[in-house]
């Protein structure tokens, strides 16, 4: 029995802890009885997560990779919540590649490298690296990027419209989903606390599956849109602070 609970323990590593989205996963995580430790990657310190059970790692984040990996061993989970979202207009191509693409890349393969067998990335709806639109195209390439660490499973989240997000004005929170009927699903709002969920529930899915041995044997890629993450929602979530 003391060996079956231990499998179904984890460990995880956030990436975006101090964004809107990312916060909220560290929150799930440590509320979480199988989550027995959270690694946060920071750029500063930030000392905002006060539980036993989360370290803070900062780090030079051109170096992100050789940082990082002596604090992913033995890790199980990682998670990334990291980009640059609307702010990508005003900013040079290079430095939205290094935000969108190299950071998030470094993370993963340093995950990887540490033991990691499941990843989860938030990229954005209507990412596709052959897209016309500079940014679709950009998230499109950071899904294939981390695709080629080879997590036994990648779950790739394609939020539209986040609610709840500092950057986002709160009206949208009531006009959003008054237009849900007439666009197709995958541009429907989704509010951060249902996006974090997903993500924190669709990976420990995963983890389970494969301690117990009912996972495909092949490297899995599971791209989650809007639909595919609304049963993760919990009624109520959104609307906790």
């Amino acid at each position: 029995m003391a060996a079956a609970a231990a499998k179904a323990q984890y460990s995880a590593i956030v990436l975006g802890a101090t964004g809107n989205v990312g916060g909220r996963i560290v929150q799930l995580l440590v509320r979480n009885p199988l989550c027995t430790k959270v690694v946060v990657v920071t750029r500063r310190k930030t000392d905002a997560f006060a539980d036993a059970r989360v370290s803070e790692v900062v780090v030079n984040m051109d170096r992100l990779e050789e940082e990082v990996a002596p604090h992913a061993q033995g890790v199980d989970v990682a998670l990334a919540a990291f980009g640059v979202g609307k702010g990508s207009a005003r900013m040079p191509e290079e430095e939205v590649r290094k935000i969108e693409i190299a950071y998030p890349l470094a993370f993963c393969r340093a995950a990887r490298a540490g033991g990691a067998r499941v990843c989860g990335v938030m990229t954005a709806a209507g990412a596709d690296p052959s897209a016309g639109a500079k940014y679709a195209k950009i998230i499109g390439e950071k899904e294939k990027a981390v695709e080629s660490a080879r997590f036994d499973f990648l779950g790739v989240y394609r939020p539209a419209v986040i609610l709840g997000n500092s950057n986002t004005p709160g009206v949208l929170g009531c006009v959003m989903p008054l237009l849900h009927w007439a666009m197709p699903s995958r541009y429907h709002s989704i509010h951060k606390n249902d996006l974090a969920r997903a993500m924190v529930a669709q990976s420990e899915q995963a983890f389970l599956a494969i301690a117990q041995s009912n996972a495909p044997r092949e490297a899995t890629v599971k791209i989650l849109e809007y639909k595919d993450m609304k049963p993760f929602f919990i009624k109520g979530d959104s609307d906790e602070p």
